[in-house]
Order: C-alpha cells, then structure tokens, then sequence
C-alpha cells in the first residue's frame, strides 16, 4: 500500500512537470510582432531652403524731381522773308532768378518760369533767331525759320549767364545780351569772358549805353552813351556791335537819329506788335515778359502756339 502511494504521487509529478514545461515552450514559441520602423530625420549634411533675411533699415522712396526734357521737334523750314514787314516776336528779359526773387515783376522772372517758357517755345515749335537776322531780312530779304522768335536780355546781369544761357543752350536756343559797359564785372553783372563764351555759343551781343541813362536828357554826352559804348565792346569781345537797346525803352528823333549816325543798323525799344520793317527799324517792338505769368498768358506775347503742324500760310496781323 505505501509502495502504491508513492508511485501515484510520483505519476502525478511527472504529469504535473510534462503540464508546465509545455505551457512555458508554447509560450517561448510565440512570435513577437515588429515594431513600427521610427521616421528617419535629416542629417546634418541635407541642405535647407534658407529663410529670407530681414533688414532692420526700411526701404525709403527716392525724392522725384520735376526735369523738363526737351521735345523733339521737326527740322524748321526756312523760307525767303522781306524786305520789308516780317513776322517776329522778340521777348525781354532781364533777371532769370530762383523762386524767392520778387514775384510779378517785370524784372525778375523765377528760373522755373523762364524754363517751362522755353520748353513751350520749343515745343511749339520756335526757332531763335538774331538781331542781326532779322534786319537782314527786313531790308534786303533773307530766309528766316517758319516761326522765328529773338530772345533778348538788357543790362548784362549775371544771372543770365548762371539761369538763362544753360536753360536755353537745353532746348537749342541762343539770344541777345544788350550790355551797358559800365556795369561789366560789377557785382552781380557778366564780365568779358562770361559774354565771350556765350558769343561762343551763337550768342549776340548789342550795347545798351554806357550808363544806363535816360538819353532824352543826355544829349550832350549821346557820343559816350552810344557812340563809345559800341567801340569798347566791340574791342572787348572783338566781335561787331550793331544793335542798340534805348535805356528804359526811351528815345527821341535827337537820339534815334545818333544811333544811326554812329553805325548802328537797328535799334530795340518796347511795343507789343509782332509786326517788324523798315518803319520802325530803330525802335524794333519787344515784348517784356513779367514774372509770374502763365503759359496761357506767355502764349498771348506770341503770334503762333501748338504744334508746328498748324503754323498759318497767311501772315498773322496782331
């Protein structure tokens, strides 16, 4: 019976052991699933796009200027005028300041003004002519441009040499300077070699007296003021002065007839009229241009405006 017993119990601890190791073999044979494969990050070596570099200075609007720039303009056509009556305006100048100068003045025209003035010229389609031109054409006759126009300045201040010659040298025109001879290299007046280099230029070159005095009450001294005036200039510049400009516009048949008489072939007064010719050959009419006007206005000194295309066949009567 004890033999019995301990062969049970033996039987059942085999059977118990055989139990467990199947259990703990099943569990060693089950298969263990993958784990997700992690996501791969870039490596130092990959190049990035690099991010736009901010400035800490802000991109400031560059100041616009107003620059006139010449149009361009068909070739002018020159025909036979004269003798006798000519078309011309002629303009009168004196200062060509900056915007501080005195305004609606008849002496000072501000630098802007006087430049969009010659930039309306051009456009319309002027063409400058000379003094000297225009007598030719009034006694004997000479081809003149289809709308001529003469710029004129008196007294020789500087400014005309700083302001008006480069403006006007801009838009291709050249004018007449009348200087009284004893203003040379005063202050604030050209001197020889300032009128030298715009005689240069195609300029022209007129005496405007010696002193600048009303002639009417000086015909004691007329061969000083007129007379003179012209030989120094001329051995100054070493050029011929044939045009005189009467101080102030003022004359007598005393004084009209000594600038005859001295050699002049012309003379400059004022008077709105466009008309020129053997009438009033020694008081040619010049039309002062006042500081401050407008276009429309500056337009109204003139016989012609707008484009060239409508210069008249006829001969405007003012």
């Amino acid at each position: 019976m004890p033999f019995r017993r301990f062969a049970l119990i033996t039987l059942l601890l085999v059977f118990v052991f055989l139990i467990g190791c199947n259990r703990v073999g099943a569990a060693h044979g089950q298969a263990i699933p993958d784990l997700p494969s992690a996501t791969a990050l870039p490596t130092e070596t990959e190049t990035q796009t690099p991010l736009p570099t901010l400035t800490s200075t802000p991109t400031r609007t560059p100041t616009v200027t107003l620059t006139l720039t010449p149009t361009p303009k068909p070739t002018p056509t020159w025909v036979l005028q004269g003798p006798g009556k000519v078309v011309c305006p002629i303009l009168l100048y004196h200062h060509i300041g900056l915007p501080s100068s005195p305004a609606a003045s008849t002496y000072y025209v501000a630098r802007e003004d006087f430049e969009m003035q010659m930039k309306a010229l051009s456009d319309w389609g002027y063409t400058s002519i000379s003094i000297t031109q225009l007598t030719e054409a009034i006694t004997r006759g000479a081809p003149l441009p289809n709308r001529p126009v003469i710029i004129t300045f008196d007294d020789g201040d500087l400014d005309v040499f700083t302001n008006a010659y480069p403006i006007m040298q801009k838009y291709g025109f050249s004018g007449v300077v009348y200087i009284v001879v004893n203003f040379l290299y005063a202050d604030g007046y050209m001197g020889i070699d300032q009128i030298k280099e715009m005689v240069a230029a195609g300029w022209e070159v007129g005496s405007h007296s010696m002193t600048h005095a009303d002639l009417r009450y000086a015909h004691d001294s007329l061969d000083v003021e007129i007379a003179q005036s012209r030989i120094d200039l001329q051995e100054a510049l070493g050029v011929p002065v044939m045009s005189f400009a009467y101080p102030f516009g003022e004359m007598d048949t005393v004084v009209s007839q000594k600038v005859q008489d001295y050699g002049y072939t012309s003379a400059v007064g004022l008077g709105s009229p466009w008309n020129q010719g053997m009438y009033n050959l020694y008081y040619l009419n010049r039309r002062p241009v006042i500081g401050g006007v407008d276009l429309g206005t500056f337009a109204s000194y003139l016989p012609w405006s707008g484009p060239v295309e409508l210069v008249p066949t006829f001969t405007p009567t003012p």
